[in-house]
């Protein structure tokens, strides 16, 4: 217990205690605020004065909810939902040390409750982060995570932008949610669909009508592909586009223009293998594993500057719709 304490700090010291101890899952009765008020402050008061004070804070503007079972705090400045999304925010920059994350998050946490418990171990950092247009994100983020913890499926709707720049359903979707994680600034939810057979990555602010259904999730392990669970190299930066396809051992021959390497750098950060080519002075071999589907893409994106060498399917697909586009400008 501390020092004695003047009964006159007891209304300051209840609203602590609202805001240390209760949320709409755990109200707290007035035996529990005097308990917790002599033991912590060591300020006696009976039941009326708490009462009185409880009466005094509803007035002064706090939004404290009183039932049966007690009362709590009922609004904060950020609720559970956006609490956990700016953590994760910060977790997930690749801008912030890791000092400044920690220091970061030790106060995001202390604007919630004890009972306020980070679930950034579910989520897997890969990139910045930003805000997502769908009005339902926080709720969506906080339903995926209790999806998660209850090893049960979600069902919603998958939206995408048309014409008219506005988001339209495209798609229904079943899904065993696995993890949640930033990657080029867009928040992804990564999850196996039954329907599909296969693992599908999908933008969580493009999701609307998100429910828990009852049905528990198909474990991961049971996916074919997956019978070890998520190979350590899954999560690299060796993966520019959201594509599920088993990471591969990929060459290339690419640019030492400084716009080029910075581009690499950006895009695959320093884990790569970058290594000189004997007699030639404007070009460096890369090598890492990634995602062949994603580096299509990224290929083509940067097709004056870069040569795959293998995988050879992956050369020979690239080369083919290099030749496509070729025959659509020339016609």
């Amino acid at each position: 217990m501390s020092e004695m304490e003047p009964k006159m700090m007891a209304i300051l010291r209840i609203l602590q205690i609202y805001e240390k101890f209760s949320d709409a899952n755990h109200p707290l009765t007035q035996a529990m605020i005097i308990d917790k008020l002599e033991s912590l402050y060591g300020i006696k008061h009976d039941r009326k004065a708490i009462s009185n004070k409880i009466s005094l804070l509803k007035e002064a503007g706090y939004d404290i909810v009183s039932d049966r079972k007690g009362s709590y705090l009922n609004e904060r400045v950020f609720d559970d939902s956006e609490l956990h999304f700016l953590i994760d925010c910060v977790y997930g920059s690749k801008m912030i040390n890791q000092r400044h994350t920690e220091d970061l998050i030790d106060k995001l946490k202390g604007m919630s409750n004890e009972h306020f418990v980070p679930k950034s171990n579910k989520l897997i950092p890969m990139g910045t982060a930003r805000k997502g247009d769908n009005p339902s994100l926080f709720y969506n983020i906080d339903l995926v995570y209790e999806a998660i913890s209850k090893e049960r499926q979600i069902s919603y709707d998958y939206n995408l932008y048309g014409v008219d720049k506005q988001l339209h359903k495209s798609s229904s979707h079943v899904i065993s949610p696995y993890q949640l994680l930033f990657h080029q600034q867009g928040y992804y939810l990564m999850g196996y669909s039954q329907k599909h057979k296969r693992i599908v990555f999908h933008m969580l602010d493009h999701m609307t009508d998100m429910k828990i259904t009852k049905e528990p999730i198909v474990r991961i392990n049971s996916v074919r592909g997956y019978e070890n669970g998520l190979p350590p190299d899954y999560f690299t930066a060796a993966r520019p586009y959201m594509y599920a396809d088993p990471p591969e051992r990929i060459e290339m021959i690419v640019s030492k223009q400084p716009y080029i390497i910075n581009q690499l750098i950006e895009w695959f950060g320093k884990d790569i293998a970058i290594d000189p080519i004997s007699g030639e002075d404007d070009v460096v071999k890369v090598n890492f594993r990634g995602s062949p589907m994603a580096m299509k893409l990224w290929a083509l994106q940067y097709a004056d500057y870069v040569e795959v060498i293998s995988p050879y399917t992956l050369r020979d697909e690239i080369r083919d719709s290099l030749t496509f586009a070729l025959e659509r400008y020339e016609s």
